[in-house]
């Protein structure tokens, strides 16, 4: 005989048994429920929230160094935060030295950037601290500037220093209220710019760096106006050619640096290279520690819910033990009578599984349409397929657990003492 039939009577069995306790069944359920809940919950938020802000530290480039005075792996450490602090911010004449010295097969670019916040004005319209980008024309072979009117700077433009620039979108329409901002000129500080180009929205960022409220400005041009020495966040920008790693290109561009500012053998470099992964590494790290915790706070609600679930199933057992008897005395195997037990506590636990999931969905969907009213596409929180999974398999896990020890008690009992209890 097929053991497939076997299993069958096993699942339809298992089926009946919690088809006619329906309350005990729904009882047994809240525990797995509050436990997966819990668990996935937690599992949840922490994925969306790691990868919506690895999404947007991708926007920088896995493939790009940044030459700066901070670094991006050292703090939090003992290291003295003051000696950063005495650091010389990275200068224009550097980014011009390395691009002289390092291979073109090495690099695809070498861009130049400094910040700087100032007001921004049209005839009729003032917007204050505005967040102006001085950038140098490889910028945008490095980071894509996205346009969605106009253009970006030619090489030309950006050589001989014209006074242009472009805008993020919110700074369009705050100027210019529905009127296109091309052609249009605005005064970026003291100076005087034309407008070429207005960024494609992109909406609100979790770590700011959306291009919708920023200005660009050639940064040859602004170097006579905004100094970049008062920039902490002055950088050299490189992005590495095809097939070349990036660990080697920043031993090389470290070398040329410490050459540059004639740093001697064995003395601390006074700059940083800095790398996304640097970045990203941590926040890994972060939310690896949260879902740690998320695990042990899920672990004490599932244990209370296995209790539950093994508690139930003993006395499902009990309130069996004459079919049992009656089974066995046909000559039902041992393993016949574990399977039914253990599909019941497998169902019992797979469907509070599937409730507690379908409630963390319906949290992070009010919880996703609170966060994009504010933040807008800067981050999502969703129920992904391996929060899914997770829950699943710890369903299916506590129900094994919660059932096991009942369906081997069931499958000892002798027929004859079984079939005479009461």
């Amino acid at each position: 005989m097929s053991i497939r039939i076997p299993l069958y009577e096993s699942f339809k069995m298992s089926g009946s048994a919690i088809k006619q306790n329906k309350l005990r069944s729904l009882l047994s359920v809240l525990g797995i429920t509050i436990g997966i809940f819990c668990i996935i919950s937690v599992y949840a938020l922490v994925h969306s929230l790691e990868k919506s802000l690895n999404n947007q530290f991708s926007k920088f480039g896995s493939d790009v160094l940044f030459v700066q005075k901070w670094p991006w792996d050292d703090f939090g450490s003992n290291y003295p935060w003051w000696r950063y602090l005495k650091r010389p911010v990275t200068k224009p004449e550097e980014a011009d030295f390395i691009t002289s010295r390092i291979s073109p097969n090495k690099v695809k670019a070498v861009a130049y950037a400094y910040y700087h916040s100032t007001d921004v004005k049209s005839n009729k319209q003032a917007l204050k601290n505005i967040n102006v980008k001085c950038i140098t024309y490889e910028f945008n072979q490095i980071q894509e500037v996205n346009i969605s009117e106009g253009r970006y700077f030619t090489i030309d433009e950006a050589n001989s220093a014209q006074p242009v620039a472009i805008i993020g979108s919110n700074v369009a329409e705050s100027l210019f209220e529905g009127r296109s901002a091309v052609g249009q000129q605005i005064r970026v500080g003291t100076g005087i710019c034309t407008v070429i180009g207005v960024c494609a929205v992109e909406g609100e960022s979790l770590i700011n760096n959306s291009a919708d409220n920023v200005v660009l400005v050639n940064a040859k041009w602004a170097l006579g106006y905004f100094t970049y020495r008062k920039s902490e966040d002055a950088q050299i920008m490189l992005r590495a050619a095809d097939g070349v790693m990036l660990d080697d290109l920043k031993v090389e561009i470290s070398g040329i640096m410490r050459a540059y500012r004639k740093i001697k053998p064995g003395a601390e470099d006074d700059f940083a290279v800095n790398k996304m992964s640097m970045i990203t590494d941590a926040i890994s790290g972060l939310f690896g520690q949260i879902k740690k915790i998320g695990l042990i706070i899920g672990a004490f609600a599932m244990l209370v819910g296995c209790f539950g679930v093994a508690n139930i199933m003993f006395v499902s057992v009990k309130e069996r033990t004459q079919e049992i008897g009656i089974q066995k005395a046909l000559g039902a195997k041992k393993w016949f009578i574990q399977v039914q037990f253990l599909f019941e506590s497998i169902w019992l636990c797979l469907a509070g599984g599937f409730i507690g999931m379908f409630l963390v969905w319906v949290v992070l969907l009010g919880l996703n349409t609170a966060v994009a009213s504010s933040l807008g596409a800067g981050a999502s929180l969703t129920l992904g397929s391996e929060d899914a999974l997770i829950g699943i398999g710890t369903s299916v896990f506590v129900g094994i657990v919660s059932g096991l020890i009942p369906a081997i008690s069931a499958s000892n009992l002798d027929p004859v003492i079984a079939i005479r209890a009461k």
